[in-house]
């Protein structure tokens, strides 16, 4: 039995999920050029990946780079899609690492709920 994409990334979670409700600017190329989501939600986050809420047509395997202005506003992280589907009326994407070695660099946000200091206190 072969693993699909999606499969794979939920074998490789390995950290735990932090939710929040960060501004996300997702960037993308494809055949008709640039795709840009600046009004991208993230709504979890961990050192190896991040779930983000976005208008944009994605496909599983695709390649986009990730900003999250409010933990640092001069850093993007290239990242791939692992998985995309609709919850609640709203595309919700979930974007991991290139690969094993990738870091991603939002990761001591995730590690010390440095992003939940944002989350709403409606929540």
């Amino acid at each position: 039995m072969t693993e699909t994409d999606e499969s794979k990334f939920e074998t490789m979670r390995r950290e735990n999920r932090l939710e929040c409700r960060l501004p996300a600017i997702i960037e993308g190329r494809d055949k008709e050029g640039l795709k840009r989501d600046a009004a991208a939600q993230c709504v979890s986050i961990s050192r190896r990946g991040a779930c983000v809420v976005t208008s944009l047509e994605v496909a599983v395997g695709e390649k986009l780079t990730l900003a999250l202005p409010a933990i640092n506003a001069e850093r993007k992280e290239m990242m791939v899609v692992a998985w995309a589907r609709d919850f609640d009326g709203e595309r919700h994407v979930g974007l991991g690492p290139i690969d094993e070695d990738t870091f991603v660099i939002f990761s001591d946000a995730a590690v010390t709920g440095g992003a939940a200091g944002e989350t709403s206190a409606a929540g």
